[in-house]
């Protein structure tokens, strides 16, 4: 088969690429992948170059010849490190630890003192796997087709360099570290030791592995020879070592009353406590609060729209870095649909109203009505419909979850909101548009990165790990899919507030 070259810049490199094989497959191999959040199948739009003057998807070019692209500038994305912090005594046993916290969008690292458990150094990335999808099924369908080696290296490429990163710092060697701990989705966690994710796709949707397990770092982490890594234990096929982390943050089981916990990132986690049991689910909210599916979406990073306000009748924008609006990002998206809302642009049902409120905003995208936020950056009726079935499964997880032990979910006294769209959208908006009863409002508590928090407790202390692995344990998992009124409360979430759909 004849080979090409392909030159990348602006890093002005080149590399032979097998004749057929799509600029994106390229850009994946040579570690500088866009994101791609339909997995290559050009439905997204997302993974642009430029090709002799003019934007081409990555994904859907083929390479017949020589050719020269050039990558856009990608904002580096604020990716949150930060927890309410859980006290606790390390044991001592390892001088210098790490924990990952390895999120479907991001990756997290922490580097700590052993001996203290001060906090010495931290630093975080985009996880590379976005290059083959923006949700796990994409990811775990290529590895399905293709074999885990590129994506199991994706992950082990990001996470040795953050070893590096932190390790460098805090002015030590990678090889002084002697324990590392991680926790992850249940995919990502199949995906970071190379465990066939099959299952997951498959009822009953279980993982292969759920236990809590301690295996050697060497292959998976390059820290000291001899080390181990403890992984935290999932609970289900989409309810895993992460929330397990939230839940050890959170002291889960010891909060006095009805406790709810949610972590809405690609994936929506949650977790009740209530009448002395306690249950977990997964709802199916897709990619869309991430950016994905969002005509303008973006992650939190330089030029994305944040924050949406209503002023004297008119939307206010803020934009993350000031200047020009490039995208919308999660926090951004709801409060745009909260704004549209109050302005009366967007009805109940979920109908854009074009014509209604600031008529200059008023555009056509693809043939879709559209709002225009801020210079280029338009909020279509795709996109509203996206938010409606993202917050829709949210909504009627925590209904199913309250009904499962049952609690009226008038009843819950704390909610805590995990994550970086937990810890960075707004509780009104969120409540506003039914994403989160409105009765819960006032006792909203945003707690961070709580599964990063979780991991930095069970590196730090061997009580902790095993803690963890009771917490799971005696963790019921609801099953959504599988309750026969699941559909009928799904649909009855969909409308934004409590009126009937208007169409």
């Amino acid at each position: 088969m004849p080979e090409y070259k392909l030159t990348i810049l602006p890093e002005g490199r080149t590399i032979r690429v097998p004749a057929g094989q799509t600029v994106l497959e390229a850009l994946r191999g040579a570690e500088l992948a866009p994101d791609a959040p339909c997995g290559g199948r050009g439905a997204c739009g997302k993974c642009g170059v430029l090709l002799d003057g003019r934007e081409v998807l990555a994904c859907q070019t083929a390479v017949d010849r020589d050719l020269t692209i050039t990558r856009k500038p990608a904002a580096r994305a604020e990716i949150l490190t930060q927890a309410a912090r859980a006290q606790t005594q390390p044991d001592g046993e390892n001088r210098y630890a790490l924990a990952f916290d390895i999120g479907t969008t991001t990756v997290v690292a922490y580097l700590l003192d052993g001996v203290t458990g001060a906090l010495l150094a931290a630093d975080s990335a985009l996880n590379p796997q976005t290059a083959f999808g923006a949700d796990v099924i994409s990811r775990i369908e290529y590895v399905m087709k293709h074999g885990p080696a590129e994506m199991q290296g994706a992950i082990l490429g990001a996470m040795a360099a953050l070893t590096r990163k932190t390790a460098e710092a805090a002015g030590i060697a990678p090889q002084e570290i002697t324990l590392a701990a991680v926790v992850g989705n249940t995919a990502m966690h199949h995906l970071f030791l190379g465990i066939d994710p099959r299952p997951l796709t498959v009822p009953p949707y279980m993982p292969r592995v759920s236990e809590a397990m301690v295996v050697p770092a060497e292959g998976l982490v390059p820290i000291a020879p001899g080390a181990a890594v403890r992984v935290l234990p999932n609970i289900a096929g989409f309810v895993g070592a992460d929330t397990v982390g939230c839940l050890l943050a959170a002291r889960f089981d010891r909060i006095p009353g009805t406790a709810l916990l949610i972590d809405i990132g690609t994936n929506g986690e949650m977790a009740l406590t209530a009448n002395g049991r306690r249950a977990a689910c997964s709802t199916a909210a897709g990619p869309a609060f991430e950016g994905a599916k969002i005509r303008c979406g973006m992650r939190g990073a330089a030029g994305a729209i944040d924050h949406v306000r209503v002023e004297d009748g008119r939307l206010v924008c803020s934009v993350l870095g000031g200047g020009k609006a490039r995208g919308l990002c999660g926090s951004g998206l709801l409060d745009a649909v909260n704004a549209l809302l109050e302005t009366g642009m967007l009805a109940p049902g979920g109908r854009l109203l074009a014509g209604e409120g600031e008529k200059a905003r008023w555009t056509k995208t693809d043939g879709l009505d559209a709002v225009i936020l801020q210079d280029e950056v338009v909020l279509t009726q795709k996109d509203i419909r996206e938010v409606q079935l993202a917050k829709a499964a949210i909504r009627a997880g925590i209904e199913l979850l309250a009904k499962r032990l049952g609690a009226d979910v008038e009843s819950i006294e704390t909610v805590y909101l995990a994550g970086a769209f937990g810890n960075y959208l707004s509780p009104a908006s969120a409540c506003a548009i039914g994403m989160i009863p409105p009765c819960l409002l006032p006792k909203i508590t945003p707690v961070g990165n709580a599964a990063g928090e979780g991991a930095r407790l069970a590196a730090l202390s061997g009580a902790e790990f095993r803690y963890a692995g009771r917490l799971a344990a005696g963790t019921e998992f609801l099953e959504l899919a599988s309750m026969p009124e699941f559909q009928d409360c799904y649909v009855d979430c969909l409308g934004f507030g409590e009126e009937e759909d208007d169409e």
